[in-house]
């Protein structure tokens, strides 16, 4: 069983250092169908190892699609990925779907963040999404399909007012009436991910629920344009499952197709274990600063907004 441990590390190390050589031009292996450009300009995904992997964070102005199981962690990489921009003095949009704003200060409240002084600085929306998806099934219920133009539109509305430069939805399956992977919903996948391209300049970021591998990203997202995939899964390690992470698809990005354990660390939230910290510039990866997180009082609860269909 040692074997099998030091192997794996070895393989994994030398996938970082193969990486490392790729952002120093020396190396040529790219992901097939990948060009590498270093002038991107590029949006850190607010989880310092994985911007090591896929040379700084996120290409901006594109949508991403980050995919899993339930309990896998998507919530937290979108909190992540919403705090770091707001730490940087942009605004965000966070759409959450089946969960209610107060649930996502909450879970960042767990982990020492406070999304909540951002909500009352008006730098973040916390959209409740809820009301469109009534909506949607309503529609759905008089044989209509999910009016993804409108959604969208109507996002936009949101995003400009607030001038924000990131949107989350989380997740988006319900707002598309994600149900399969039929070559409808498919399509309605298609036409949100061009039309949020079209509509705004944000850096977005969909998340999706698998159950058994039935996603929009399914089959690696085949068919699906969005600029990149993240997949969090489960491993089995003899009784103990263990967080994994893998970039399966980052356009523009030299990307290996390994998986990576993790931890949730309180106030660092995603950690990459332990490969990615030995290449790490710093002997731990750093912490997120933000204000101690408080009780969330009920009259906070007014900053909040509804989505309006």
């Amino acid at each position: 069983m040692g074997t099998e441990g030091s192997t794996d590390k070895t393989d994994i190390m030398s996938s970082i250092s193969s990486w490392k050589e790729k952002r120093s031009g020396q190396g040529t292996s790219r992901a097939e169908g990948e060009e590498g450009n270093h002038d991107i300009k590029r949006a850190s995904t607010g989880i310092p190892d994985l911007d090591l992997l896929i040379e700084g964070g996120f290409p901006v102005g594109k949508s991403y699609l980050i995919t899993g199981e339930p309990g896998s962690g998507k919530t937290l990489f979108c909190i992540q990925f919403i705090l770091s921009s707001l730490l940087e003095g942009e605004k965000a949009v966070y759409v959450t779907v089946n969960e209610k704003p107060a649930d996502i200060i909450v879970e960042a409240n767990s982990l020492g963040w406070s999304l909540l002084k951002f909500v009352e600085e008006k730098k973040l929306l916390i959209l409740d999404a809820s009301p469109l998806l009534s909506a949607s099934t309503n529609r759905a219920s008089k044989g209509g399909g999910p009016d993804v133009a409108k959604t969208v539109s109507d996002l936009a509305n949101y995003v400009k007012r607030m001038e924000a430069s990131r949107v989350v939805i989380d997740p988006v399956g319900p707002l598309i009436g994600l149900a399969d992977s039929s070559p409808t919903t498919q399509e309605h996948t298609r036409t949100l991910v061009h039309t949020l391209q079209d509509n705004l300049e944000t850096t977005n970021l969909l998340a999706s629920n698998s159950f058994n591998g039935n996603s929009i990203g399914a089959a690696g997202g085949q068919g699906i344009p969005v600029n990149g995939i993240v997949v969090l899964g489960f491993s089995r390690k003899k009784k103990v499952l263990i967080r994994t992470l893998l970039v399966s698809k980052m356009r523009g990005t030299a990307i290996d197709l390994i998986e990576y354990p993790f931890d949730i660390v309180k106030e660092r939230g995603i950690v990459l274990r332990p490969m990615i910290q030995e290449v790490s510039p710093t002997p731990e990866t750093p912490t997120i600063s933000a204000t101690p997180a408080p009780e969330t009082p009920e009259a906070a609860l007014d900053n909040f907004k509804e989505w309006e269909p």
